[in-house]
């Protein structure tokens, strides 16, 4: 039953994005709008956002019902996006590229630190076309055929997908032996295997293996992040940062360090962009806070 399940919804899957990639970007952007208006009324998740928003502290309550509508819209903009076939020419300006080609450049493997904001998708394809051995670390989805259309979908960019399971050894070989660029997802809660290190401002189950293989190969870190801007645009942004002098600190002392820079930087996109920012829909604080 659930293999049928998995399949119709592939099947599915593949009809809207041949529909979306049909149709004019203008009209299916403004779909997904309609969709995220749709999605505002019925507000799915709203326990989680709002949860969210309001533990952070950062923004009155008047400001977050404000965010909120914005948010649902923004994410059916961005999902039209995201289905239509990769060879859709979509507008875009990438800021600082010659920061990224400098840390090609000295063939020490870079690490692009990615969150759930904006369209990070649209990254791999524009990494994958101008870099060199991308790789990306992603969790395996429940849905077998939906994986291996994603996983599909990335590789017509050049982009090979690590799976989570398998993901520090790879890591390793990419960034030691390939001398390559790894891009992972680093804002969500990390399970058994994380720390405790502010994130907005609050302490969150933080992923400890980035800070780890940078402490242990003092590789480039590439911070990059992409939003679409009112005209269906997108500014891609891209920076690199200077890791930290761990001189005399022990392992985790460092690896905490570390782990704080990289939140610190994905913590003030979200504060410039909260509308942009699809963490909001995942229980970053659990076991903190009781999302009810």
């Amino acid at each position: 039953m659930k293999r049928s399940t998995h399949k119709l919804e592939y099947y599915i899957l593949v009809v809207v994005q041949k529909l979306i990639s049909i149709l004019p970007r203008r009209i299916t952007l403004l779909l997904g709008s309609f969709a995220g208006i749709l999605l505002n009324i019925f507000r799915p998740f709203k326990k989680t956002i709002y949860g969210n928003l309001r533990y952070c502290e950062y923004w009155s309550d008047d400001h977050i019902d404000k965010i909120v509508p914005k948010l649902y819209m923004m994410m059916g903009r961005y999902i039209s996006d995201f289905l239509r076939s990769g060879d859709t020419k979509i507008p875009y300006r990438v800021h600082n590229f010659e920061k990224l080609q400098n840390a090609v450049d000295e063939k020490n493997g870079i690490i692009a630190i990615l969150a759930h904001i904006g369209n990070w998708e649209i990254l791999a394809q524009i990494y994958g076309k101008t870099v060199d051995k991308l790789n990306v670390i992603a969790k395996p989805m429940k849905n077998q055929y939906v994986d291996k259309w994603l996983a599909d979908k990335r590789s017509s960019t050049g982009v090979t997908t690590i799976y989570a399971q398998q993901a520090l050894r790879k890591m390793m070989d990419v960034l030691g032996k390939q001398k390559g660029v790894v891009a992972i997802l680093i804002d969500q809660h990390a399970g058994a295997h994380g720390t405790m290190v502010p994130f907005l401002g609050k302490d969150a189950n933080t992923v400890r293996t980035v800070a780890g293989i940078v402490r242990k190969t003092n590789c480039a870190v590439v911070p990059t992040y992409s939003i679409m801007q009112p005209d269906g645009s997108y500014d891609i942004y891209i920076d690199r940062i200077q890791n930290p002098d761990t001189t005399g600190l022990s392992d985790d002392e460092a690896i905490a360090l570390l782990q704080r820079q990289h939140n610190d930087i994905i913590s003030q996109w979200i504060r410039n962009y909260p509308e942009h920012y699809f963490g909001w829909f995942h229980k970053r604080y659990r076991n903190i806070i009781g999302y009810k």
